[in-house]
């Protein structure tokens, strides 16, 4: 059992006030005076987080630790975290202090399997690990069971939306819909091109009930965004001096929701809109009068500028992308001299080498994002700088 201090203030039993120089909203003397803020409440039974460790291992190695590896459970639980206070009325005036209150179980294990061998003159290792965890809540004061923070029982990265039936190919198919499946909640001026959305609790209109767990109208768990079963395999062989190393990384399962104009494309207004290839596949009707042709069977829906089209918009499974990825992180290709020669040069060892990195990847995200690197809020998604592809020569050269 240890102390957990890594918290989001390094003092949080102290009564803090902040000051803003020049921060007043007038003019005092001419200059706008310094303001303070009134402090907030600290609870008097703060203390600190624990986090219990519970660890069982197995390390092996057979055939004459040809076969080598270790396989590890772990159970780490942080108890007395500091949450959120409980809900209450507004009569206070001020909102209560954190307090430790809430308790979070994270459980897991990681695998690490090792071959070496040789055939013949060639000497090759495979090396293969997994590791897989999942934090789930199991205390937190959400009296309501409010879906906006964290519930008990709530499995962390979980993602609660809505499920898609279909785009609309035309006006009366809309219209058809609409008269079963009240959408006025999500958006207006339905039409073809637009997003039909499913109505899982049988009410008749599409929304998200009271947005607690007990009420949570026509949404449900799509998907998960915390990467599952990340997974690296090395391999590697030699043979009469040549050389060759490569290292593949990946994540087996991975739910993401992507957003932003990289990945809508023009929905984004005028000042944040792309226009990227994948963002041709949007829809139109048979009669449209676009330069390109009718196409009923898009991937994306109608295009709009401007916030017309964010009733298209809400988290679904349409637009819930695979996250799982394989990538080649490393290939490593080199050939030693023999000694005989070098010895000739008074040099001790002789290697030339190529190196590669971040050579290919394998995944179903969306072709506008990067696995490895995915921004989460809503106009910086997918705007980081990408992976780069890195191609080295060189050599190593021993006196």
């Amino acid at each position: 059992m240890l102390g957990n201090q890594n918290t989001s203030s390094y003092y949080p039993f102290y009564l803090s006030q902040s000051v803003t120089a020049n921060g007043g909203g007038w003019l005092m003397n001419g200059v706008r005076p310094t303001v303070a803020g009134a402090p907030g409440v600290v609870s008097s039974t703060l203390t600190w987080e624990k986090v219990y460790n519970t660890n069982f291992g197995l390390d092996f190695g057979f055939f004459n630790n040809r076969l080598t590896g270790y396989f590890e459970y772990y159970i780490r639980q942080t108890r007395d975290m500091v949450g959120p206070p409980a809900e209450i009325g507004a009569a206070l005036g001020i909102s209560l202090p954190n307090t430790n209150n809430a308790t979070l179980d994270n459980r897991g294990w990681d695998l690490q399997i090792n071959w070496q061998d040789r055939i013949g003159k060639v000497n090759y290792n495979v090396g293969f690990n997994l590791s897989d965890n999942r934090v789930k809540v199991t205390k937190y004061p959400n009296e309501s069971m409010s879906l906006n923070t964290y519930y008990n029982g709530m499995v962390l990265g979980e993602i609660w939306e809505y499920e898609t039936a279909g785009i609309a190919k035309s006006d009366e198919e809309m219209n058809n819909w609409l008269s079963t499946h009240d959408q006025s909640k999500l958006g207006s001026e339905w039409g073809a091109g637009d997003i039909m959305y499913k109505d899982l609790n049988g009410d008749g209109v599409i929304d998200n009930g009271n947005n607690t767990l007990g009420n949570h109208g026509d949404l449900k768990v799509i998907g998960n965004s915390n990467p599952r079963f990340r997974f690296g395999l090395t391999l590697g062989a030699n043979w009469k001096g040549f050389d060759v190393q490569m290292f593949f990384q990946g994540v087996m399962k991975r739910d993401l929701w992507v957003s932003g104009p990289l990945f809508w494309g023009g929905n984004g207004g005028e000042w944040q809109s792309t226009g990227l290839k994948q963002h041709l596949d949007y829809f139109r009707p048979e009669n449209t009068s676009s330069v390109f042709s009718p196409n009923v069977d898009s991937y994306y829906p109608k295009a709009y500028i401007g916030d017309k089209g964010n009733k298209n918009k809400y988290t679904q499974t349409r637009y819930l992308q695979n996250a799982a990825y394989m990538r080649m992180k490393n290939l490593q290709i080199g050939y030693t001299f023999p000694q005989e020669w070098t010895n000739k040069l008074h040099v001790d060892r002789l290697r030339v080498f190529f190196s590669g990195e971040n050579l290919f990847t394998l995944t179903g995200i969306a072709g506008m994002f990067d696995p490895e690197a995915t921004a989460a809020n809503e106009w910086s998604s997918g705007k980081t700088y990408p992976l780069s592809q890195t191609f080295s020569f060189g050599l190593n050269l021993t006196l």
